[in-house]
């Protein structure tokens, strides 16, 4: 029975999918085809092309009108603009939620950098990441802004493919952003907005800094990562 473009087989192909841009497994501009990538997944091309479709939208692949699609290339340009305007998103929404975050979504932002910081004690890149991203979403979560929201996520997911890089490059780095982490975390459990606002916009503008030199300098643009497996 082919599976629908919301089956949870199209689901979790999208889910391991972006996975794998993300963290290099595919290369940007690397032509991506439905049969190849079913036989890595081990599915029918079905969820593949509903994935692709997906993964388009978020900004990870482009495709030509002969349906062929490949990771999409990433210019340091756009990672410096995506710092840029999550600084400035997340800054305002930080101030904002600090007047009013309850104690269960303390907690929740609490076990996300618990998660970062074990990661960056034992070197398990991909568990920091996590984190890393439950603790935005978290955030982007309390905006009650759907529009706001959807502007963070895409952001966010270029965002991502530089951290995994950054992670790659300097591992060392992962500690001193779950403090940084910890910093906001700390105005927003004390209710003082304008201090997370100013710890989190220090973070991002200090990570901003630190990757698009290294990319300028070295690459000019998003450079290609050590092959992990496929997915």
């Amino acid at each position: 029975m082919p599976q629908s473009d919301s089956s949870p087989v199209a689901e979790q192909c999208y889910a391991r999918l972006r996975d794998a841009i993300l963290q290099g497994a595919y290369s940007p501009g690397e032509r991506l085809t439905s049969v190849r990538l079913a036989s890595d997944l081990g599915v029918s091309r079905t969820p593949i092309r509903a994935a692709l479709q997906r993964l388009k939208a978020d900004g990870l692949v482009d495709s030509d009108d002969n349906r062929a699609a490949w990771v999409r290339p990433l210019t340091v340009d756009e990672v410096e603009q995506a710092y840029e305007i999550a600084g400035a998103l997340e800054g305002m929404l930080v101030k904002r939620l600090a007047a009013q975050i309850s104690d269960a979504d303390l907690r929740a932002l609490d076990e996300a950098i618990t998660q970062m910081e074990s990661a960056a004690t034992s070197g398990d890149q991909h568990a920091w990441v996590k984190g890393d991203e439950t603790f935005h979403h978290l955030l982007s979560a309390q905006a009650g802004n759907p529009l706001l929201n959807s502007m963070l996520q895409r952001v966010e997911t270029v965002i991502n493919r530089v951290r995994f890089l950054s992670l790659n490059i300097r591992p060392e780095g992962a500690a001193l952003s779950a403090q940084e982490h910890r910093r906001v975390y700390e105005a927003l459990a004390a209710h003082d907005g304008q201090r997370a606002r100013i710890a989190h916009e220090n973070h991002l503008d200090r990570v901003r800094d630190e990757n698009v030199a290294f990319l300028k300098a070295s690459f000019g643009s998003f450079p290609t990562l050590p092959t992990p497996s496929r997915p």
